[in-house]
């Protein structure tokens, strides 16, 4: 509330009340972060209200006196916070996959599948039919598709041949290791 300021419609004086407003940018109504201020002044006698571009310069600047003190409420910023900590889970989920996928190539077990980039540039998969003390045993997807993110789309259980194919552990390792075996999904 002014104590100085007087109305220009009534000449009422320490009757105005200063209100800040804050945008905010969002996404799918999340505020992400604040987007500037505006200020309004109403006349508790009269009621007129003035946006800033219609005030005296005398109220302009205690107006823009008010908007500077006020700071954005911290819900605005709820969005990054959201999404610093969506970042923060796929990281621990990616080093989580990482390492049961270390796991897996030191024990297979029947039934997991490999993803892997085939030499014509597509992806497939293969599946651990049988294992030895030092070798793996698949069946490869008699399909292949383009992009690696699609490759759910082929892992059907009609998709794989009778014929079995022997790696040897080490040979797996190397593929992982060559980032020919993309990816190992265990049941």
């Amino acid at each position: 509330m002014s104590t100085n300021a007087i109305c220009s419609n009534c000449q009422t004086q320490g009757k105005i009340r200063y209100s800040v407003f804050s945008g905010h940018a969002h996404v799918f109504w999340i505020p992400v972060f604040p987007m500037g201020k505006t200020g309004v002044s109403e006349c508790q006698h009269c009621k007129q209200t003035l946006r800033v571009r219609e005030m005296p310069p005398q109220m302009q600047q205690e107006c823009n006196a008010v908007k500077k003190e006020m700071k954005a409420p911290i819900w605005q910023f709820s969005g990054l916070f959201i999404i610093g900590a969506l970042i923060v889970l796929a990281g621990f989920a990616s080093k989580n996959d990482k390492k049961n996928e270390a796991e897996y190539l030191i024990k297979p077990l029947v039934g997991d599948i490999y993803d892997y980039k085939t030499n014509t540039d597509q992806y497939s998969t293969m599946k651990v039919a049988k294992i030895t003390t030092d070798s793996v045993f698949v069946q490869l997807n008699d399909y292949e598709i383009s992009r690696s993110s699609k490759i759910y789309k082929i892992d059907k259980e009609k998709n794989y041949a009778d014929a079995i194919y022997g790696y040897s552990i080490d040979e797996i390792k190397s593929m992982y290791n060559e980032r020919i075996i993309i990816d190992i999904d265990r049941d």
